[in-house]
């Protein structure tokens, strides 16, 4: 019977709120079902037994029906419209007894259950308009009561029984919605409890992963801060060692390690120097040149023989650990190769007095700083040979930049210009600037402001000063004033060595001319004398009018010949000298080039030895050299100007005695050629008339006058026979 009920009251929706009001509906309906169902059954026997239906027995036989449509409709979903139907059928039903047996009876308690399931099952709102519309019903048929116009009212003392039994019925409904109400309130706080236990676990779960999180979070801010920081050093263009000493100290103090070092291999790679350490015992260790080998029995030696990362949790159980008595509380210690793509320049070791430290959320952050590190080591270094290369090329250029315009200047005849609207010596105060602006390369202003001297500058190097004075009764020197001598210095400067460019740019084709043309002079054979005087005329195109002569060495008799002496456009001979300590000796002996830019440089040369040509305070000889051998020298001299000369003059001039050397060796083995050829030609004359002479008389007579004749001798005799037999020889002279 229960399974019965249960079944009737299974719930269909899958909505608490619904599945609630069904619940309570199905009770209802139940509860009405049972007595409209007896009601039904005591009705049908009285109609059996003849009695005569009323309109009361008719509405009470409509509310089994009645029920079975509310509990099918709230089967299919329709509570709240299943829930209507009840309640207004209750409603009706206890609003009809009111007109039928009077007010004051069990229904008002029938009104009450119907504005209680009408709050209950469908909302606040029925509940309202039910008691809106009972109180009209109770004060209409109280009305009619009162006029008289119910006819069959009863009083409460006829229906005591019936009230009893309704006020029962109605009373055990209320109590029953009491009970499913607190029910469902003890329910309700129940699941609020279990909810707010759930809530509690949930919110400590989250808080302890928010924790966890973080402290994650934390961890990794960390990470980046140090990984950001080192970066922040390669950009700074520190030095690799400043570089390396601040990633170290970073490293401890984000992670809070006990100690970090950087290992370096040296050029052979077979040892791992310490470069950059923390702390007290780093200091130590870098004082005293600490070093591991590659592939030693430690940590480091591990990693750079391995390339590889190599963790250490427990240093106790590791056999590579290697004790460091400078690091005694150590536990664990991790090794992180650095290496720029498959280049390995080091390693970097971290050490914490923690054992079991190194997990992997601290290993991935402590490999992208080391590949952070070994990139701006990386940087670092090729920065630095960069900017020594930068400064060694800057340093050369600056060097020949002086060079060039102290040979540019010292071919200049007039170093100063003046502008004034006073003659006067420059006074020395601007005197003092003017060597002040030189030195320092920096703007000179007088304590008056009156005198104002700018340096004008080429890649560093001061070429000039601008000077400028103001009179006693003039403003001083303004600002703006300075600063448009400045500018003027800039473009000056910018002109200057346009000048100075295109001077030396003519110099250079003028000195490839001359090349060219003596070039042309040797190899058209001309004779040396003529080859001499066509060099010294080039000569002087390029260097102006210089003296010049040509000496040629002898070894054989250790005498130098002079084949060529200009001085002053004067072709003068002198005899041959022997080989000593004059400069002409010393640059045959030396096989260098000899530059002398002035008379006291000439004189310390060569102290007591006899200049050839005047006294010069210019001085410039070159070797002329075929292969490896000296055979002589060329001279050019100044005996006006001093600082005549130059290295280029010296290399131009070492160019011609070169081509110079191969025409008088070309001429030599000529004229040796020349004189075998002769020679050849002499003997088969004599030869042949030799063997035209009929006897031994004529044979001695023309041999005698063709040797004569050969070797340009005034006599010759040839002796035929013995000695010791005069009477038997026969002379034969050629006078």
């Amino acid at each position: 019977m229960i399974d019965l009920v249960q079944s009737w009251t299974t719930l269909t929706s899958s909505d608490k709120e619904i599945a609630r009001r069904q619940h309570l509906l199905n009770i209802i309906l139940l509860a009405l079902a049972v007595p409209g169902f007896i009601f039904s059954v005591i009705t049908l026997f009285r109609w059996l037994l003849g009695s005569t239906p009323t309109t009361e027995d008719i509405a009470g036989l409509s509310i089994l029906p009645l029920s079975l449509l509310s509990y099918w409709l709230s089967h299919k979903g329709q509570v709240r419209f299943a829930a209507y139907i009840t309640t207004s059928v209750v409603f009706i039903a206890m609003t009809a007894s009111f007109f039928q047996i009077g007010i004051g009876h069990v229904s008002i308690v029938g009104m009450v259950m119907v504005i209680v399931t009408a709050g209950v099952i469908i909302s606040s709102r029925a509940a309202l308009a039910y008691s809106a519309l009972s109180v009209i019903a109770y004060s209409v048929a109280g009305w009619y009561q009162n006029a008289g116009n119910i006819q069959t009212v009863l009083l409460p003392s006829e229906t005591v029984i019936v009230d009893a039994i309704g006020l029962s019925l109605g009373l055990g409904v209320l109590v029953i919605f009491n009970w499913m109400a607190n029910r469902d309130i003890h329910h309700a706080v129940q699941v609020e409890q279990l909810f707010s236990s759930g809530l509690l676990l949930q919110s400590k779960k989250l808080e302890d992963q928010i924790a966890k999180r973080t402290l994650s979070l934390q961890q990794r801010s960390l990470e980046l801060q140090a990984i950001s920081e080192i970066a922040g050093l390669a950009a700074q263009r520190l030095t690799s060692q400043n570089l390396m000493s601040q990633a170290v100290e970073i490293i401890r103090d984000r992670f809070n390690f006990y100690h970090v070092s950087i290992f370096l291999l040296d050029e052979s790679e077979t040892w791992a120097e310490l470069a950059a350490s923390t702390g007290e015992a780093g200091h130590k260790l870098i004082t005293s040149h600490y070093r591991l080998a590659v592939g030693s029995a430690s940590i480091i030696g591990w990693t750079t023989a391995n390339r590889l990362l190599r963790v250490s949790q427990d240093i106790t159980n590791d056999p590579f650990y290697y004790s460091n008595p400078l690091l005694p509380d150590t536990r664990s210690e991790i090794a992180i190769p650095l290496a720029v793509g498959q280049r390995l320049i080091g390693a970097l070791d971290i050490q914490s007095n923690e054992p079991q430290i190194f997990v992997e959320d601290y290993i991935r952050p402590l490999e992208a700083i080391a590949n952070e590190i070994a990139i701006a080591i990386d940087n670092a270094r090729l920065l630095s040979e960069t900017q020594a290369r930068l400064e060694r090329i800057e340093r050369d250029f600056r060097g020949q930049t002086q060079d060039s315009w102290a040979r540019f200047l010292r071919k200049r005849k007039t170093s100063e210009y003046r502008l004034s609207r006073q003659q006067g010596p420059i006074s020395d105060e601007m005197r003092q600037g003017m060597e002040q602006a030189a030195e320092s390369g920096r703007t000179f202003v007088s304590s008056e402001s009156k005198e104002l001297v700018v340096p004008v500058q080429i890649r560093g190097q001061v070429i000039a000063t601008i000077g400028a004075q103001k009179g006693e009764d003039e403003e001083p020197w303004s600002d703006d004033d300075i600063a448009l001598i400045e500018a003027v210095a800039n473009q000056t400067a910018l002109s200057f060595e346009t000048s100075r460019q295109y001077t030396e740019e003519q110099r250079r084709v003028a000195e490839l001319e001359v090349i060219n043309r003596v070039s042309q002079a040797v190899s058209q054979m001309l004779r040396l004398k003529v080859l001499y005087r066509v060099i010294h005329t080039q000569l002087n195109r390029v260097l102006g009018e210089v003296d010049m002569y040509i000496a040629l060495y002898d070894p054989n008799t250790d005498q130098i010949s002079l084949p060529y002496i200009s001085e002053q456009h004067q072709l003068l001979k002198m005899e041959s000298i022997s080989f000593g300590q004059d400069l002409t000796s010393q640059v045959i002996r030396t096989r260098q080039s000899l530059l002398l830019m002035n008379e006291a440089e000439c004189e310390a040369a060569a102290p007591g030895e006899k200049q050839i040509g005047r006294r010069s305070k210019s001085w410039l000889g070159v070797p002329m050299l075929v292969g490896n051998d000296v055979i002589g020298m060329i001279t050019v001299q100044d005996p006006l100007h001093e600082h005549r000369f130059t290295e280029e003059d010296a290399a131009l001039l070492l160019t011609i005695a070169s081509q110079i050397a191969t025409a008088i060796q070309n001429s030599r083995l000529m004229e040796q050629i020349q004189n075998v050829a002769r020679r050849e030609h002499l003997i088969r004359e004599i030869t042949a008339k030799v063997r035209r002479t009929p006897d031994i008389h004529s044979t001695l007579e023309v041999s005698a006058q063709e040797l004569g004749r050969a070797l340009n001798v005034s006599s010759a005799s040839i002796r035929l026979g013995v000695q010791s037999e005069p009477s038997d020889a026969q002379d034969t002279d050629n006078e």
